[in-house]
């Protein structure tokens, strides 16, 4: 039987809210203050395709990220390395048009507190000699047009409108207009901040791993942002697993299988 591997990472326990519970036969391996829960999706397998899954929490920031990454990368399951890899939670909107309960599916990150000038321009990785990461289009779009669709289904009906865009990713927890607006003025695309995206982007990208960043708009990054992003988490908690438990869902569909798993 063919098994399909897929990693899920977030920062916190409550961007994943009770996903675990969908898991069966859960394994849990541990690496210092870092837990890896290893399981089962509950419909087991489809024909002759099981679905695994590899959970874990990063914490805060690009470095914790990479460290969660990398572990779940070199963690296989029953010798079943990772085919995908998706790291989902809450962002900052940098957009008027981004707003609390609003989905965006990251199309490219940027890591915008690097600058390796001037032995290379503002925002570009060295080790791959790009300033953006674009996420593989034919797994992001699956993964937009699922959830757009199970929205019209009203089984989203918590959530905003269902997006695509720039994601920024750096080390500080903007909660201020003014570095909004000085981002905006190099990043004019820029649609959402946050702390772990690209970096668990970039260990995909060099591990040759199809990578998903999928955000639900907590604040608006500015003065108001700690109060709000408190406040939101708290209730958000409550309805995160709702997106992966419809996206895995959608895993059974021979779509899928067809597109994405041959």
């Amino acid at each position: 039987m063919k098994s399909v591997h897929i990693g899920l990472i977030s920062a916190m326990p409550q961007e994943i809210g009770n996903t675990l519970d969908y898991l069966t036969d859960v394994k849990i391996k541990e690496f210092g203050d870092l837990k890896i829960y290893q399981g089962y999706w509950k419909f087991q397998s489809i024909g002759n395709i099981k679905f695994e899954i590899s959970l874990v929490w990063s914490g805060w920031g690009k470095v914790s990220a990479s460290r969660a990454a990398t572990r779940l990368i070199s963690t296989p399951n029953k010798n079943c390395s990772i085919d995908f890899l998706i790291f989902t939670g809450v962002a900052g909107s940098t957009s008027i048009d981004l707003k609390q309960w609003d989905l965006i599916i990251a199309k490219d990150l940027v890591q915008y507190d690097l600058d390796a000038r001037p032995l290379f321009e503002r925002f570009v990785i060295p080790s791959l000699k790009v300033d953006k990461l674009c996420s593989p289009r034919k797994f992001q779009k699956w993964i937009l047009d699922t959830l757009k669709k199970e929205k019209i289904k009203g089984h989203l009906s918590k959530f905003g409108t269902i997006n695509e865009g720039l994601i920024g990713t750096g080390d500080s927890f903007i909660s201020s207009f003014s570095k909004i607006k000085e981002l905006k003025d190099v990043l004019p695309n820029l649609a959402a901040v946050e702390m772990e995206g690209a970096a668990v982007a970039q260990v995909a990208e060099q591990e040759n791993i199809p990578w998903a960043v999928l955000r639900v708009i907590s604040d608006n990054a500015n003065e108001t942002a700690p109060e709000n992003f408190t406040e939101f988490l708290n209730n958000y908690e409550k309805y995160s697993s709702k997106i992966i438990e419809l996206l895995f869902e959608n895993l059974k569909s021979s779509e899928f299988i067809e597109n994405y798993l041959k």
